[in-house]
């Protein structure tokens, strides 16, 4: 294609969304633009790109890099689906020969650093949809009104109780300064904290002491205990949310030498909800109960598994906060971003590797956390409001070992301490540690053994009651996961399903005894979310299939297969599906050729969903300088 008008433009872009290349709302955009009045070719590419982006879970597209390696930006050709009929996104904009950011300044549907209401804006370099830019500058003027206003705090009786629920405090070499204990201070101290750290870091150990905290100083003021509201984005980690705290309270009940944190103890009753449920979704819609004008009716929010929230639950959930609420996210700043556009935690967390604490907080954590020296490369008179606000474990009290050590370097993107973890596994005989499966097909006998080896289940005989069996079945289940990178090819989790229900001999999209099944969408009828897996089971009193569900509350919770509208068979999910999880055996298959996908958090992420046994097939060395948006 040589000179490129408007009419030869909408062919390429129909030619893109048959191939798969961009989703027909991508199209559906661009031709609203056209019908609004939008000629120029350059612009209407550039739409087409940011909404194309917006699909990917990115906020923005940059110009600068959109016009030097658009191919790259956009990850076109997509994954398996490359079309001969498609010109590459490269042959489009160098026919155009103009700078794209000076076109989008000259046209009427673009508001330049957002002062009108065109439904593209154009700002620091970045082209939004106005959606995700408003949402973008909404959360930056709540969080900064949240950051400007500090709640009373009685120093004295933080410092004495962070002692009586932490015991001695570390001796200022960063390794020992103990980071749960400052991050409760600082908790304390602001309305809008956040908390990250990786696997095993002590995130929840932390919550409850927290919490602890936070109602001592309460009840000693003589007020009413405080409400406080426990979420997170799934209902499999609200419940391990729940599970967790609870453990952990009966854990602090049971110390007699914190007699005198009894009331606040007390007080605390764990109900880990999802988001979605806490805030009261309205079915289909976008829109909730609880807003600005109808918020929540709390105290404390404290969300969990917080890397998993996009930008509009995020917006969502700010404005049915109250403002004088204290606002806690927690999770792991390193780990996959949502699948819906924007990456809230990571932005958050930027910096927390190095600190960037002002002096004056560095002084008063030293004071209330009882620091005896805090580390001087982490404090920065210039560090930002936000770091302010962030504290960042440094220390893994159970995850360590290969595994980890192998997470830890692809997340450090230190190439040669990965391949030498690499090369350890090889030849590593022990079986609670990285196992490599280099093979170039999963008709390989070396998957197919991975496979049948793992099909272990509980004897129904071993059990008086089927509800009792159910749950083991369950429980059980989690020994074991496959995670794909992707989604689509014969490397993604359709093609690895088959695959395993082949070995198994199967029909892995049909109803039978054993069938794992994940929920792909929330079904507020039968109180399922996303997320929730089941296992279909016969039960011999009844003799006909049914689908076991964990349920907090009775243990098991039972669903005719004729009501499950939205599931797909999970012998394998991708990575992105895993978040919250933790499996004692983790298959991490991972595609033969290099591929975008293939970044360091999405490597990170699933490696350490393993908590004893990591198995990668496939190749696996890749993606370790590349970096998600």
């Amino acid at each position: 294609m040589t000179d490129t008008t408007l009419n030869t433009l909408f062919d390429e872009l129909r030619e893109w969304r048959d191939a798969g290349w961009i989703r027909s709302i991508d199209l559906a955009f661009v031709e609203f633009l056209q019908q609004a009045g939008e000629a120029r070719n350059e612009v209407l590419l550039a739409a087409a790109c940011a909404s194309h982006e917006a699909g990917r879970g990115h906020t923005s597209v940059n110009m600068n890099a959109l016009q030097t390696e658009p191919e790259s930006v956009l990850n076109l050709p997509p994954e398996n689906r490359y079309s001969p009929n498609c010109t590459a996104p490269g042959g489009l904009f160098r026919q155009f020969g103009v700078n794209l950011e000076t076109a989008l300044t000259q046209s009427h549907c673009v508001d330049v650093e957002g002062n009108g209401n065109q439904p593209l804006v154009l700002t620091g370099g970045k082209l939004y949809l106005r959606r995700y830019w408003q949402y973008e500058a909404f959360i930056e003027r709540d969080l900064q009104l949240r950051m400007s206003d500090r709640p009373v705090t009685n120093d004295d009786l933080l410092k004495s109780t962070l002692a009586k629920l932490f015991g001695q405090a570390g001796n200022g070499n960063n390794g020992d300064i103990n980071w749960q204990r400052v991050a409760c201070a600082n908790t304390v101290r602001n309305r809008f904290s956040v908390i990250t750290g990786g696997p095993g870091t002590g995130k929840t150990y932390t919550v409850v002491r927290l919490l602890t905290a936070l109602q001592h100083q309460t009840l000693f003021l003589g007020l009413p205990p405080l409400r406080v509201s426990l979420a997170a984005p799934t209902g499999k980690a609200a419940a391990r949310l729940t599970e967790s705290i609870e453990s952990e309270l009966d854990t602090l009940r049971g110390d007699a030498k914190l007699a005198s944190l009894k009331d606040a103890l007390d007080s605390i009753k764990p109900e880990g909800k999802t988001l979605h449920r806490l805030l009261g979704v309205k079915p289909n819609s976008r829109t909730f109960k609880h807003h600005a004008d109808n918020p929540l009716r709390t105290d404390v929010v404290i969300v969990d598994e917080a890397s998993m929230i996009d930008i509009e639950m995020m917006t969502a959930l700010l404005k049915a906060t109250p403002k004088q609420a204290r606002l806690v996210l927690i999770g792991d700043k390193d780990q996959l971003a949502s699948v819906e556009a924007g990456a809230v935690l990571g932005n958050l967390c930027s910096g927390a590797d190095q600190g960037y604490y002002h002096t004056e907080t560095a002084q008063w954590l030293q004071q209330v956390a009882d620091i005896a020296d805090f580390p001087t490369e982490l404090i920065d008179d210039n560090g930002e409001r936000r770091l302010q606000h962030v504290v960042k474990f440094r220390k893994s009290y159970r995850f360590f070992g290969p595994i980890a050590d192998l997470a830890n370097a692809i997340n450090r993107q230190d190439d040669a301490a990965v391949q030498q973890e690499l090369e350890q596994a090889r030849n590593a005989d022990d079986e609670h540690s990285v196992q490599l499966y280099e093979v170039n097909s999963l008709d390989a006998p070396e998957f197919t053994e991975l496979v049948r080896g793992s099909r272990s289940s509980p004897r129904l005989e071993s059990f008086n009651h089927f509800d009792d069996y159910a749950k083991a079945v369950l429980d059980a289940n989690t020994d074991f996961q496959i995670l794909t990178a992707l989604r689509e090819g014969p490397w993604g989790v359709k093609a690895v399903n088959q695959k395993v229900g082949d070995i198994l001999g199967v029909n892995a999209n049909s109803w039978y005894e054993g069938r794992p099944v994940m929920v792909t969408k929330n079904d507020y009828g039968l109180k399922l979310n996303n997320g929730d897996i089941g296992i279909a089971l016969k039960d011999p009193e009844h003799g006909h299939l049914r689908v076991a569900f964990p349920d907090q509350e009775h243990g098991v919770r039972w669903v005719l297969p004729s009501r499950l509208t939205h599931i797909e068979t999970v012998y394998a999910m991708t990575v992105h599906k895993s978040q919250g999880s933790e499996f004692k055996h983790t298959v991490m298959v991972l595609p033969d050729h290099d591929s975008p996908v293939l970044s360091k958090e999405l490597l990170y992420t699933g490696i350490t969903r393993a908590k004893e046994r990591l198995s990668l097939v496939g190749m696996f060395a890749l993606g370790l300088n590349s970096k998600a948006c």
